[in-house]
């Protein structure tokens, strides 16, 4: 079954609209495919299904069969490693008695237990208040079973592992961490928090959103930030572009402050990766003044070779994203496997690209590596 282009563009529109979900056309079409296989209708039949309020619960089966839920213990070292190395120490000297932290788009849970285990270990005098929020109810029930395959723990630092109960069939985090964190279903785009936290973690969540739906989420996450908390997104999520918060970087990684609120200390000013905004204090304009757009250099090439290893490319592409190059040319007919596992790291490469001015620009001249993209729903783009 196939369904017809505008049937598949109003699909599209209805899970923008009601999730903020900007995905691929082929993505949409597949899994709308299932759903009307499921419920015996045809594209059009299922289209004014999803219009309606009587069919919020089909659209809501819908959003789960379409959600990325990309999520592992202690993903992205460097970014915890500056989180308890940098942000921690700072908390610390605030003498702060709590600490509440959020953890927007936290899927199947990885990501606020590991904020839990490294917390608490870090500042084991202060109380420890994680609100873990997704807009996937499957995915919060998995979250809540905590219990994840004891294969979880290959990227869990040793000096972490006695955070875990370990079974025959699977690991768990301990009770005593695991009651710290309290997941509810919110969608990040429709409502903010009422509260402020110090540290707000959403990471990996905002490059599948529409431009639209990416402002409104970020309103949201910087109002619930507190005066001198901290936000953190993903690597490839650069807020270049947003007015209201300031980016420092420590070492490999990048957080936020609130603009014209916090001041980081002056030796950690360098320039941001993912965005070429300089990170010493700068006034934000007056309504009205149109903000300079960084200049862009030239071309930079990335030649794949072997079996490319998906986490190797996300560095590098951030690399050089950071260098400020006006397109990233990868060349892909030098891999002999191309995994599933690069598809999301291109694809959070080439919105970063976008956010930041430029361009990603896939390359391939071999028709096997053609189909591959091809079928990956990535776009192709000679580069001349």
């Amino acid at each position: 079954m196939h369904l017809a282009a505008d049937i598949i563009a109003r699909v599209s529109r209805r899970l923008a609209d009601h999730a903020g979900l900007e995905l691929p056309a082929w993505v949409v079409e597949t899994r709308t495919v299932a759903r009307c296989a499921a419920l015996g209708c045809d594209g059009a039949a299922y289209v004014e299904l999803i219009s309606g309020a009587r069919g919020l619960g089909e659209l809501g089966k819908l959003v789960e069969a379409v959600r990325v839920g990309e999520s592992s213990l202690f993903r992205h070292l460097p970014q915890i490693s500056t989180l308890t190395d940098v942000v921690v120490p700072e908390l610390r000297a605030k003498r702060r008695r709590q600490l509440a932290v959020w953890s927007a788009g936290c899927s199947t849970g990885q990501e606020p237990y590991t904020l839990a285990i490294v917390l608490a270990r870090a500042l084991p005098d202060v109380q420890l208040a994680i609100t873990a929020t997704d807009v996937s109810d499957e995915a919060l029930a998995d979250a809540r079973a905590n219990r994840y395959p004891t294969a979880a723990l290959a990227d869990v630092p040793a000096a972490y592992h006695d955070a875990f109960e370990v079974h025959d069939d699977h690991v768990a985090v301990v009770p005593e961490l695991a009651r710290l964190v309290r997941f509810e279903k919110r969608n990040l785009i429709e409502r903010g928090m009422r509260a402020r936290f110090d540290l707000v973690w959403c990471r990996n969540v905002l490059i599948y959103f529409s431009v639209d739906a990416r402002r409104r989420a970020l309103d949201h996450l910087i109002d619930a930030t507190a005066d001198d908390g901290y936000l953190f997104v993903g690597y490839s999520e650069s807020l270049r572009d947003v007015p209201e918060v300031e980016p420092v970087r420590r070492g490999e990684a990048v957080y936020y402050t609130r603009r014209g609120l916090v001041a980081a200390p002056r030796a950690a000013r360098t320039a941001t990766p993912l965005a070429g905004v300089p990170t010493s204090r700068v006034r934000t304009p007056p309504a009205g003044v149109p903000i300079v757009p960084r200049v862009l250099v030239a071309d930079s090439r990335i030649v794949l070779k072997g079996t490319p290893d998906a986490a190797a490319l996300t560095s590098e592409l951030g690399a050089r994203l950071a260098e400020h190059h006006a397109r990233v040319i990868v060349e892909l007919d030098g891999a002999d496997v191309l995994d599933a596992s690069l598809v999301p790291e291109l694809r959070r490469a080439a919105a970063a690209a976008r956010a930041a001015g430029g361009q990603l620009v896939l390359r391939a001249t071999r028709a096997s590596t053609r189909s591959w993209l091809e079928r990956q729903g990535l776009a192709l783009e000679d580069a001349p």
